[in-house]
């Protein structure tokens, strides 16, 4: 299974990431899926009344959500939701255990949610990608960690960049 992520999406991510360092920050992603790939083109920055704070980011979900309403009905339902982004600034790209615990909620909504974070500082990030699964009937979601590859994606697809 791969992680695409569009060069645009992850330029933004880095972007976002820089502009609010050291604090953390995040977003949704957009995207498809194809068999168990997820292809990202779409991003959804923190919003306007996010709180980021130094190991910890919280969206502005209604304004999220309403964008993502906006996005689902320009793009006729070609870019849905997949997952979240968030950052660790001067961190590493490991789950922390409040990341498993939101990825368990994201689960309770979308099927096999995706998580993305880009650790590290400034103008320098890795990134890690897990999908969420159930491994069992009312249990925890365990977290996959993912191969990620970032592309420029052809001409015509739907990308796009929301992050006022």
């Amino acid at each position: 299974m791969t992680i695409w992520l569009a060069d645009d999406v992850a330029s933004e991510m880095e972007r976002l990431g820089s502009i609010y360092y050291p604090l953390e920050t995040g977003g949704m992603l957009l995207g498809w899926r194809d068999g168990r790939d997820r292809i990202a083109t779409g991003l959804i920055g923190p919003g306007p009344h996010a709180l980021h704070g130094r190991y910890t980011f919280a969206p502005d979900g209604g304004w999220q959500r309403a964008r993502l309403r906006d996005i689902f009905s320009a793009t006729a339902g070609d870019l849905d939701y997949l997952g979240d982004w968030h950052t660790h600034p001067d961190g590493v790209a490991v789950m922390s255990e409040l990341d498993r615990r939101t990825l368990s909620k994201i689960e309770r909504r979308v099927r096999v949610p995706l998580m993305v974070i880009l650790a590290g500082a400034e103008n320098k990030w890795d990134i890690g990608s897990w999908l969420g699964s159930k491994s069992g009937y009312l249990t925890r979601v365990s977290a996959s960690e993912e191969e990620t590859k970032v592309f420029d994606a052809p001409t015509g697809w739907p990308v796009t960049l929301h992050v006022d």
